[in-house]
Order: C-alpha cells, then structure tokens, then sequence
C-alpha cells in the first residue's frame, strides 16, 4: 500500500513509550509507525491512544508486527502465550477507564492494517521484506502459502531456521536485503543493530536500514524523516 505524502516521519518500535513516542513525532505532519507499539513500557495504554489517534486521524501509518500482532489476537479472544511482558501490557491495558474503547479501536484499525507500506523508492515492514512481495517464485507456491510467507517475514524477520544466539533468540540472517529491486531501500525495526540506525548494503543496490536502536530495552527511540534521511533520538 502506498503512502501519499512529500515527507514522512518513520518512528521505530516505541515498545510502550508514550512521551518518547510523542516527542518524536513532533510537528512532522505525515507519520510511519513500525509497529511493536506494545509491550516492556510504563505506558502501553497512552501509547494505544496516541497511536489510534493518529491513525484515525490520517496523520499515521502502520504496520504490523510481531508484538501488537500478538495483542490484537489476544483482544479477539485467541488463545495466545502469556509472556510476562505481554500479562504487564494487559494489566495497564485493562486498569485504563477507556479500555474497552480502546480495546475495540485497536481491532478494527489493526484488522485493516497491511504488513508491507510503500513510499516512492522506499519499504516499509516491521522486521524484513521479502523478494516475493515484488516478483512471485519461479517455482510452484498457492497464493495462500505465499501470502503467509511473505506476512511471516514481515513480522519476525529472517532466520536461519535452526541456529539460536546467547540468549535463545533465533539467530537472523540478511540474504533478503540482497534479493530486494536495485534502488530499493527498505526501512524496518524488530532488529536492534545498535545503539543508531545500522545501514545494510545489499549486493544487488538495494539497502536497508535498520531503526529500532532498543526503546524499551535501555537504547533510545529512533526516528527518520524521509527523503532526507535525517534521523533523531528521544532519550530517556
């Protein structure tokens, strides 16, 4: 889905920052979330109100992910694993006074929420985009198997399928940044690279840039103002 604007604002996982959230979106008149909104902060419930305010509003574009993926399952009623995390989320969640409001607005912005945004030469997911978003296999694959393909790597990233790090997280790999459309870039979260954006050159011209620097981990939330590529931090 493409964004019609001259400029964006792309914001990276806030993680339940709600003043850092809002002090990067500053004045920019045209926003990108992407997306983890939830989970690890003090205030996942004004993070909801902001971002559902914003996107109703036209200001804001979304993407899906992995954490608020897993919120708006929970809010539909299904079965999901309780992490500590996501038990903290619900307990902030559900002690707001609007919390059913809340509740019913996340389910229907987020139901027409896509995985992939599109803006001029530049990609939107939350951890990765595949190749097969632009071009379709050169072998046999269903629609549906491709559509979920495609959606699972949005949300979670590449992976080598098998290999865990030091502390269990699948170990993830950067083959599909090579595989994107010459001039390409895809601007994504999920990963933190480091404590600024990381930059990935792929060996085909396309690139990708990796925001999410660890907002709710410690590290700062990242924020790109785009076409100019000029990015800015919110400290704690």
């Amino acid at each position: 889905m493409n964004i019609q604007a001259e400029k964006i604002r792309v914001i990276a996982d806030v993680h339940g920052h709600s003043e850092r959230m809002e002090a990067a979106a500053g004045d920019a008149s045209t926003l990108l979330l992407l997306g983890d909104l939830v989970d690890r902060g003090p205030d996942n419930a004004g993070v909801l109100r902001l971002a559902l305010e914003w996107l109703e509003s036209g200001r804001a574009f979304l993407v899906r992910s992995n954490h608020d993926d897993k919120l708006y399952r929970l809010f539909k009623g299904n079965r999901v694993r309780m992490t500590r995390e996501l038990s903290s989320t619900m307990r902030q969640i559900s002690s707001a006074p609007d919390f059913e409001e809340l509740k019913t607005r996340f389910i229907k912005v987020y139901a027409e929420t896509p995985h992939v945004r599109r803006f001029g030469q530049y990609v939107f997911a939350h951890g990765a985009v595949s190749r097969y978003h632009f071009q379709p296999p050169d072998f046999p694959l269903s629609p549906t198997r491709l559509r979920k393909k495609i959606e699972h790597m949005a949300l979670y990233g590449e992976t080598d399928g098998s290999s865990r790090d030091e502390e269990g997280r699948p170990v993830r790999t950067y083959s599909w940044v090579d595989l994107l459309p010459d001039g390409l870039t895809a601007i994504v979260g999920h990963d933190i690279r480091g404590e600024t954006p990381f930059v990935h050159e792929g060996t085909g011209g396309s690139r990708a840039i990796f925001l999410d620097t660890g907002c709710g981990k410690g590290g700062p939330l990242s924020y790109m103002d785009l076409p100019t590529e000029d990015f800015g931090q919110i400290h704690a």
